[in-house]
């Protein structure tokens, strides 16, 4: 049954692709939504910084004086945050091209650096990837989280466990985006809680959370905000270790 499924749904897919053939988001060229020769022009983030000073740091790991009990254990991205990759991700965030995802995460996937720091992260037991949640509401409107999907995608293909409900939004923020870095900490402060249905759940000794290492996922890092406010929560509730993971900076 499920291989028929997924015969139909891949047929199906197949269909829509002739009858709406997906096109370069950059030159419209047809065939995919990021053509070889645009991807040329791709930039990736290759500066590594510390999450909390923002300063370089080797590997993305959090410098030593900045690590404090709730902050980023550190933090990698992929790309900067500009041109087809820009284009891609709002498609996906604000025009609902959700089929888009598998592209982004194909191209996240091939371009993740192999950053000592965050290589030898990943190989630590009991890695768990946890997406930033949007608010209910949020979610409900757009049809689908980005995060969630997209994290998906990218536990798969590593073959990490992953908690898409480990973290709840339970403050309906305004949008990030036009805020002042110290308008953003104070929109996004105490936004997310641990959800009390998780299989992740808190306890006085940490349990699960503090056995286990995160790697806390976002779509983007403007100014951290999101990423740090939610690892707070983590760390809060008896979290081990935290690493943040964006596709853009």
């Amino acid at each position: 049954m499920h291989l028929e499924t997924k015969d139909s749904s891949d047929f199906l897919m197949g269909i829509l692709d002739f009858i709406f053939p997906k096109k370069c988001l950059n030159c419209g060229k047809t065939g995919a939504y990021f053509c070889s020769e645009c991807l040329n022009f791709t930039s990736l983030d290759r500066e590594r910084i510390c999450p909390v000073c923002e300063r370089p740091a080797i590997g993305g790991a959090t410098h030593p004086g900045c690590l404090k009990d709730r902050s980023l254990d550190g933090f990698t991205s992929v790309f900067n945050y500009k041109g087809i990759i820009r284009k891609g991700i709002g498609k996906l965030k604000y025009k609902f091209v959700s089929d888009i995802a598998g592209e982004l995460v194909e191209l996240f996937l091939s371009s993740l650096g192999e950053d000592e720091n965050f290589t030898r992260f990943c190989r630590q037991p009991n890695i768990v990837l946890v997406p930033v949640p949007l608010h209910p509401s949020r979610e409900r409107w757009r049809g689908f989280s980005q995060t969630k999907m997209l994290g998906n995608l990218i536990a798969g293909n590593l073959g990490i466990s992953f908690q898409p409900d480990l973290l709840i939004r339970v403050k309906n923020t305004k949008p990030q985006v036009g805020l002042k870095e110290d308008e953003r900490k104070t929109n996004i402060k105490d936004a997310f809680s641990l959800n009390p249905a998780s299989s992740f759940p808190a306890s006085p000794q940490g349990g699960p959370l503090l056995t286990s290492n995160f790697l806390l996922f976002d779509d983007v890092w403007t100014s951290g905000s999101t990423l740090k406010e939610a690892a707070r929560t983590l760390k809060k509730a008896g979290a081990g270790k935290v690493w943040g993971l964006t596709l853009a900076r």
